[in-house]
């Protein structure tokens, strides 16, 4: 689903950020090459969403500026 969102929108997964909320939503956006912020509910809360690359208790945590350094930083090679 994800790769296809993405071909459909002409976007590279390196330029996309994945917002989830469940364990198998996250593996998804990772198995697409996505960045991933993960927002669990009280259902997926206890779930190991260790793969996510930014966890938020709510969106109102994570500004778009963060998200944007979160993708630059990714580019930037180690």
């Amino acid at each position: 689903m994800f790769l296809a969102a993405l071909a459909g929108l002409g976007v590279p997964a390196g330029e996309a950020v994945a917002i989830e909320d469940s364990r198998n939503g996250l593996l998804a956006a990772k198995a697409a090459g996505l960045y991933c912020l993960v927002v669990p509910n009280r259902i997926t809360a206890g779930l190991d969403l260790s793969a996510a690359d930014r966890m938020a208790a709510n969106l109102a945590e994570v500004t778009l500026a963060d998200l944007s350094d979160d993708l630059d930083r990714r580019r930037i090679p180690a």
